[in-house]
């Protein structure tokens, strides 16, 4: 699901102005102020979707992945609305592989905003994603 979702997000996002930051990297020493976007993925959870024999069981998992984006102080909110816009189209009531999307919220300010170099906007998109546990093995 993760790997589907990045997929989708860099093959459709125009990141030339507003690159996308992996999860989990370091920026190097170039690292200059400037607008950026990481997709996070803060919360799921997973139920039994159909009763069968062990291994052959179908599984729902639902949840949400998070954009932050953030644009450096004093450019007001710049760009960041617009691109909220383009992200949110890339995934609003779409379905790809066994991901269904649904309609994400507006960006949300964050109230951490007055603390370093740049303002925050955040939002999240719902999803669902059914898939087949496979077989443990010995």
């Amino acid at each position: 699901m993760i790997q589907a979702v990045t997929e989708r997000f860099k093959a459709g996002f125009q990141e030339a102005a507003c690159p996308i930051v992996p999860v989990n990297s370091k920026p190097g020493p170039d690292r200059t102020l400037k607008a950026f976007v990481v997709l996070q993925f803060p919360f799921s959870s997973s139920a039994p979707a159909t009763v069968g024999a062990p291994g052959g069981q179908w599984w729902m998992e639902e949840g949400a992945f998070r954009f932050v984006l953030s644009v450096p102080k004093g450019d007001g909110l710049g760009s960041g609305p617009e691109w909220a816009e383009q992200i949110a189209q890339i995934f609003r009531g779409e379905e790809f592989g066994d991901v269904v999307c649904f309609a994400p919220g507006s960006p949300v300010v964050d109230d951490g905003n007055e603390t370093d170099a740049f303002f925050r906007l955040s939002f999240a998109v719902p999803y669902e994603f059914q898939f087949q546990q496979e077989e443990a093995g010995p």
